[in-house]
């Protein structure tokens, strides 16, 4: 366990170790910088190499991220920064390490479809289209008139030339 330094000097000068420990550690270790001498130009030079491990400054890794992003995301003990639960970038995270989180799936599918009622909101304007057509089947619902005409249209068209084509054929 770290003990409190001579008065004026670093605690982490006099066992660093638990400075780069477990995060347990880091977190026990942080509370010995509050006293440190140095605690504000350690901050700010790790902030400024955006340091990735140990307690800098008096703030983990993890405490140190938030300061400079807003997204809910953390620093685990690897140093790798880890998109907060709830998030797209959460569930792409959790996919990639062959995860399984339902709050990150619902966020993906949010943001999925809020991604399709835009794109569906520019077929609309064009006049309705096959595309548009298909966006409303992949947001479940019933195609709108203009897109369903659309998709008819090109049905026909994709018969059309099946038609002819065999009449060229024979």
């Amino acid at each position: 366990m770290t003990t409190t330094p001579p008065l004026g000097r670093p605690a982490c000068a006099t066992d660093p170790a638990p400075f780069f420990g477990t995060t347990e550690q880091q977190r026990a270790a942080a509370t010995l910088c509050a006293t440190c001498p140095l605690v504000e130009p350690c901050l700010t030079a790790a902030l400024d190499a955006e340091e990735r491990f140990g307690v800098w400054g008096g703030l983990t890794p993890t405490e140190r991220h938030r300061l400079t992003h807003d997204d809910g995301s953390w620093v685990d003990d690897a140093g790798t920064v880890r998109a907060a639960c709830g998030t797209d970038i959460g569930h792409k995270q959790h996919k990639a390490r062959g995860e399984q989180c339902a709050t990150c799936q619902q966020a993906h599918d949010e943001r999925t479809a809020d991604g399709r009622r835009a794109r569906l909101i520019v077929e609309h304007a064009a006049g309705g289209s096959f595309y548009g057509y298909q966006l409303h089947l992949r947001l479940g619902e019933d195609a709108c008139g203009p897109c369903t005409a659309a998709q008819a249209r090109l049905s026909q068209r994709g018969r059309d030339t099946r038609v002819a084509r065999l009449a060229v054929a024979s």
